[in-house]
């Protein structure tokens, strides 16, 4: 469905997004205390629609009965403004997707707070959700231009205990938040798709807007054959990838290229792969000083342990080659460095699962195992204190003949129990019975209720995420493509490259300001070039799409696909190659395909005259299948209906009233009459 194009339209350059000229593009945001009013709004409105804890289903439900067309004017209402002015009502209408998030977090506050009233708290906070996903799909098919502009990708502040909070998105609140129902929206998907494919970019001036790209439309190589253009996730990946496979296959030649057994100086290929490790440490360092520790994620400290193994190896590695009196050779620093450095081939294999997320079934698998290893939380916890306890009474029993005999062996014995291989011959011969006893009670609650809470655990997390399984990878894409536009890196430098940029950072200080910029840019032309010129030649074909979409009034996303039921979608590349002159005969061969298709289908339905199904038919199914926005209409009338019978019965009353007045206004007088006769 084609979108309006009649609200604001998304600024494609920085210049645009300067203070002066926010007003005529509706730039200009509420302030935090009036984003407060507008929350506080949607909260009481949310409240009232929602006085009990009702069923999931009534709520998300297509024409839920409690989120009904009225209770969506109410929520646009709910954000104030000038009703007679446009701009001004919009204005604050920008904010509401964002409050609703908001009012999403505070239930979900009160509801770990009041437990008693948890479940109606989920229900407002499912509500919510719902309510926002709703409003989103209604924008997206009345103003996209706004929807990415103002009600996704616009970063607000909200006053909270009269402190300004930090500035935020929608989309960022609601990935941060794990709020799938809103990040399953089409529309919220639709500019995440915009955002991976760096067709909208954050603003340079202003880190709070975003501008679309303005060479989306240029078909030219040289015009894509930018460094800039490296700051789309998209490509962010690609190179993420790239160096990931080069990483595993370093490591494999250095891990299973020893042949000799006298220590031999470091080669090429293991230099490189031990630049590549310390690329990545820096970059991982990097991200935790201007991050914090919210970058500190199950796989990240994943990935850390996998550079902390093979930093250790080059450690021992060096200690081989140097001229240093030890305790060990050179020979047996060389064996162990090795020997590390295999114990690492798990992880660097399992580590290119984080690269491959985007493909649905690795994602989805990489969600099970998150929440399964959330879900071992609770069953370490329990191990743990149940391992203490018993190992200290066996300590205890050890220890009571005034000396410790087989305190090692009890301890090993106590850990593979754990894994199925505990032996009750350790215990035969130790302080019966009272050893034997502890092992048979410490057995029975690993192997039977502990390891089967494991399972049950495990199988809770499974079916959780299987039975949603599509939201959960939409977040989880989510999450990765805000990783890479959160905060964004002036020029991209993709680990181990970042060591270039730390190299040369001394004279970038040195240089002006200019200068500096115009020789990382030439430095990221010069390595980046291979990669810029795949990025040119995809992107040059994807704006003749564009170019042609614009001249037919549509969104630059349309015709992607070229689908059997529409004879008019998709789009013929040039069929004069890439780098044709003619920049046009695309357009014309998709216009030509177009009217062939539409010629052929048409003579082929005129060749029997009763073929043709008649203007009625569509009436009528119409009719059987009401759409959302005759449903509206519907409500709309029915309300109309019900204040015209109140209109009619007042009139009527009226009429029955006057009519009574008459007759005994009648009556008076024929008896006035009939006395004086």
């Amino acid at each position: 469905m084609v979108s309006s194009n009649n609200g604001l339209n998304l600024p494609i350059s920085n210049e645009q997004c300067l203070p002066e000229n926010t007003g005529s593009l509706g730039f200009e945001a509420p302030t935090p205390r009036q984003i407060l009013r507008v929350t506080l709004n949607l909260k009481y409105l949310v409240d009232e629609i929602v006085p009990i804890v009702y069923n999931p289903a009534e709520i998300v439900c297509d024409h839920s009965e409690i989120l009904s067309p009225k209770v969506i004017k109410l929520a646009y209402n709910a954000c104030g403004g000038n009703p007679d002015d446009k701009a001004n009502k919009r204005k604050y209408q920008s904010v509401i997707i964002f409050s609703l998030l908001k009012v999403c977090e505070w239930y979900s506050k009160l509801s770990t707070m009041e437990v008693h009233n948890a479940k109606l708290y989920e229900i407002r906070n499912l509500a919510a959700q719902q309510l926002c996903k709703l409003l989103i799909e209604q924008e997206e098919t009345r103003d996209l231009q706004f929807l990415f502009m103002q009600l996704l990708l616009r970063r607000y502040v909200i006053n909270e205990n009269d402190e300004d909070q930090d500035p935020l998105n929608a989309l960022e609140l609601a990935t941060d938040m794990h709020c799938t129902t809103v990040i399953g929206s089409s529309g919220f998907q639709r500019c995440l798709k915009w955002i991976w494919r760096g067709w909208i970019v954050q603003n340079g001036m202003d880190p709070t807007t975003f501008i679309k790209d303005d060479s989306l439309a240029e078909i030219s190589i040289v015009s894509h054959f930018n460094p800039v253009r490296l700051k789309a996730p998209i490509y962010q990946n690609y190179l993420q990838m790239t160096f990931s496979f080069l990483f595993l296959g370093l490591y494999t030649l250095v891990v299973n290229g020893k042949d000799s057994e006298r220590v031999q100086s470091f080669d090429l290929w293991e230099t490189v792969f031990y630049i590549f490790n310390t690329g990545f440490i820096l970059d991982e360092l990097a991200k935790v000083y201007y991050i914090g520790y919210a970058h500190l994620s199950f796989w990240n400290l994943f990935n850390d342990a996998t550079y902390l193994i093979i930093t250790l190896a080059m450690g021992f590695r060096a200690m081989s080659v140097t001229p240093l009196n030890a305790k060990y050779t050179s020979e047996d620093w060389d064996k162990i460095s090795y020997r590390v450095l295999s114990c690492a081939a798990p992880f660097v294999w399992s580590r290119l699962l984080l690269y491959l997320e985007s493909q649905r079934f690795i994602g989805i698998m990489l969600v099970i195992l998150k929440h399964m290893m959330k879900e071992s939380i609770v069953f370490f916890f329990l191990l743990f204190l149940i391992m203490i306890g018993f190992t200290q009474g066996f300590l205890g029993l050890d220890s009571a003949d005034g000396k410790r005999d087989i305190t090692g062996p009890i301890l090993g014995n106590l850990t593979i129990t754990v894994l199925g291989l505990g032996s009750f011959d350790v215990f035969e011969e130790f302080a019966p019975p009272y050893a034997a006893i502890l092992y048979y009670g410490y057995y029975f609650i690993v192997s039977v209720i502990l390891l089967n809470i494991l399972i049950a655990l495990y199988s809770t997390a499974y079916q959780k995420v299987i039975d949603n399984a599509d939201d959960e990878y939409m977040a989880l894409m989510s999450q990765k493509t805000l990783r890479y536009i959160r905060a964004p890196d002036e020029d991209v430098y993709v680990s181990p490259l970042n060591l270039i940029e730390l190299l040369m950072m001394p004279i970038f200080h040195v240089l002006p300001s200019k200068r500096a910029k115009d020789l990382s840019y030439t430095i990221m032309t010069i390595v980046y070039s291979p990669f810029l010129l795949f990025i040119s030649i995809k992107e040059t074909r994807e704006a003749r799409r564009i170019k042609y979409n614009r001249m037919k009034r549509l969104n630059d996303d349309a015709n992607e696909y070229d689908t059997p039921w529409d004879l008019t979608d998709g789009y013929l590349d040039d069929d004069d190659g890439l780098f044709s002159d003619n920049q046009n005969s695309g357009m014309r061969a998709t216009q030509l395909k177009n009217s062939r298709s539409l010629k052929l289908q048409r003579t082929a339905e005129q060749e029997d005259a009763h073929f043709k199904v008649p203007k009625k038919w569509y009436k009528n199914v119409k009719k059987c299948s009401p759409s959302f926005e005759e449903y509206e209409n519907d409500d709309t009338d029915a309300e109309d209906d019900d204040d015209k019978s109140k209109d009619d019965v007042k009139e009527l009353t009226e009429k029955v009233e006057n009519l009574t007045a008459m007759i005994t206004d009648l009556l008076q007088k024929l008896d006035l009459k009939d006395k004086k006769e």
